[in-house]
């Protein structure tokens, strides 16, 4: 963990969480670089990048399609076979100070930065597809990308619900207070985990919303 110091009483601390199974799909990357790079200058406050990303496919009957988006999409959990995919990337940092001569320590400044990465197939044959199969894409594309919005939403709201949590946060002594940033920052963040895993099972991955295929 890395140390800027701005003087010789705050300090700035700066953390990674890679929420949803630590390390993020290759088809989530963008390669674009380090993404704290396109956000680190940003004011104290909470922060978003959104990312739309997409896997390529082809045929042209369902089965076709179907057996594409299983085989080059983001595959299965515990819910089912996902044909798109949300990934939430998170980093927080924090300004913190020794609150003159009451020898506590408090939080004075917080940073959320959230990357919200959304992939969705793309059928690259589509247009020279029978149009009895090719007729039901665009209706379940919209009702998966509606799915995975809903997923950015709900990170969107988790992200400033950790930013309010660690606003005015103190404790006895600066280890201390690291300590209490990080359990509220990992419990926030479980919170948000599992907000998304109840999206997921209560939708089927979007198949209550419409995104199944064929239609």
């Amino acid at each position: 963990m890395n140390f800027l110091f701005r003087s010789r009483m705050a300090r700035r601390l700066a953390v990674l969480f890679a929420c949803f199974a630590g390390a993020v799909p290759a088809m989530a990357q963008d390669g674009g670089g380090d993404w704290w790079d396109d956000l680190k200058d940003m004011p104290p406050g909470f922060q978003v990048i959104e990312v739309d990303s997409v896997y390529a496919i082809s045929g042209f009957t369902h089965d076709d399609v179907l057996r594409e988006m299983h085989r080059n999409g983001p595959g299965a959990d515990d819910v089912g076979v996902r044909l798109g995919l949300h990934v939430s990337q998170w980093r927080y940092s924090y300004q913190y100070a020794d609150s003159g001569g009451s020898g506590r320590c408090r939080l004075t400044e917080a940073q959320v930065l959230l990357r919200s990465v959304i992939v969705l197939p793309d059928w690259t044959n589509a247009s020279t597809a029978p149009p009895d199969v090719a007729s039901g894409w665009r209706p379940f594309l919209r009702s998966l990308s509606d799915h995975e919005d809903g997923h950015r939403s709900r990170a969107m709201a988790q992200g400033v619900t950790l930013w309010t949590s660690l606003l005015g946060l103190e404790a006895a002594d600066c280890p201390g207070l690291e300590a209490r940033v990080r359990q509220t920052a990992e419990s926030v963040l479980a919170d948000g985990r599992e907000i998304q895993s109840r999206y997921d099972r209560a939708t089927g991955h979007g198949a209550t919303q419409g995104a199944t295929w064929p239609r």
